[in-house]
């Protein structure tokens, strides 16, 4: 009697250590990413006899618990909320929240000049062959850079946080300087919007990117540098549009990491062209029917800056047939994918391309096939440094 009760105590007591992961392996099996984290969730770990004897298959199955486990959304949403508004801690989930924007949170380690000079080559190397091919194949190189967020409005950091403006600085120009002493006509963004006034209203206070306003900005800006250097284009003001501000609740990726609890007023815009320009659109080599903006089906469903575009394609075309025109090739950073519903108005054919998806052939074999006359580059101060994604632009053969 006695071993039976031990042997039905043992029976319970693994009966209740595996309800658990039972429990969230049944009904999250089908939970595969976290909206708000903007991360794929860990997948459930295959079972391998090497997996449990070296023990990282305990390990992927503590990560993959830690994911899927019940009410988790839930629980660290409670907690967000918790840290911002009983607490009222500065720093909630990596963002600091000010009382006008939200920025991330900066280290207090700092790059010095040097360690930005040590590097920079690496960098404007590659951007100088790109260059050169670009212009043996007939074309014209532009690189138009780009302040992030929380450059734009690193006045707005609290005085005992550390908002790296000195670092900035230094490593923009740093970098501007290199890409002109290969020659690189460099369009500094940054400057641009210093000479309009700094307009509060041309970043989001919610999301690491621009707003509408400030794409438009910058629009008018390359074209205004291309007409400089000879280009004759047509160029649309803003009477030629009618700028529109969605009712829609705006995530931006600053705020998403609060799971949009930080209360604001921003909203994204959109412009429509009062005289259409007809367009053909393929993604990824297909055509597509995808509009330049994709709104939510409903005013109260909240938006994203994906709706500019779509979000991000590893290759996008827009034809206008308008062969008097020239073609235009842009790449960079998602900052490409609001310009981009512009740009195209101005060109015969516009392609864009995402380095970071594109996986065809090399931007170098792509420059050779398709003969752009006109290729920019697009990209933010954030990602000047890496030489990934966007930043590979001369891969070594």
């Amino acid at each position: 009697m006695k071993r039976f009760a031990q042997v039905a105590f043992l029976a319970c007591f693994l009966a209740v250590i595996l309800a658990v992961p039972a429990g969230t392996l049944l009904f999250s099996k089908n939970n595969t990413s976290a909206y708000y984290e903007n991360r794929a969730l860990a997948e459930w770990p295959e079972i391998t006899a090497e997996g449990i004897l070296d023990g990282s298959w305990a390990q992927s199955l503590e990560t993959w618990y830690s994911d899927h486990a019940p009410g988790r959304a839930t629980l660290l949403k409670m907690d967000t909320f918790l840290s911002m508004d009983v607490l009222h801690r500065p720093v909630v989930n990596d963002i600091v929240t000010t009382q006008d924007v939200l920025l991330p949170f900066l280290d207090y380690s700092e790059y010095t000049p040097a360690a930005y000079e040590a590097t920079v080559d690496s960098m404007a190397v590659p951007f100088s062959k790109l260059n050169q091919h670009i212009q043996d194949c007939g074309g014209s190189f532009y690189f138009v850079g780009f302040p992030e967020q929380r450059i734009y409005f690193e006045d707005e950091f609290p005085d005992y946080l550390n908002n790296h403006e000195n670092e900035a600085e230094a490593a923009d120009t740093i970098f501007r300087e290199a890409l002109e002493d290969e020659g690189i006509a460099f369009l500094d963004m940054g400057e641009v919007y210093d000479d309009l006034g700094h307009p509060a209203d041309y970043y989001s206070t919610v999301d690491h990117h621009y707003n509408y306003y400030g794409a438009y900005a910058a629009y008018r800006s390359i074209l205004d540098t291309l007409a400089a250097d000879g280009w004759e284009l047509p160029v649309l003001t803003e009477e030629d549009f009618t700028f529109r501000e969605l009712p829609n609740p705006y995530i931006g990726s600053r705020n998403r990491k609060l799971y949009n609890l930080w209360p604001n007023e921003d909203r994204a815009v959109i412009a429509e062209l009062k005289d259409p320009i007809a367009y053909t659109r393929y993604d990824n080599g297909e055509l597509s029917d995808k509009p330049l903006y994709v709104l939510p089906a409903a005013e109260e469903l909240p938006t994203t800056y994906n709706l500019y575009m779509g979000g991000d394609f590893g290759e996008t075309i827009l034809e206008t047939n308008r062969p008097e025109l020239p073609d235009v090739l842009v790449f960079g950073d998602s900052f490409t994918n609001a310009l981009e519903t512009l740009l195209y108005t101005s060109f015969d054919e516009m392609r864009s391309l995402d380095l970071r998806h594109y996986t065809d052939k090399t931007l170098r074999d792509y420059i050779t096939d398709y003969q752009p006359d006109i290729v920019i580059c697009v990209m933010n101060d954030t990602f000047y440094y890496t030489p990934t994604g966007n930043g590979d632009v001369w891969p070594e053969e």
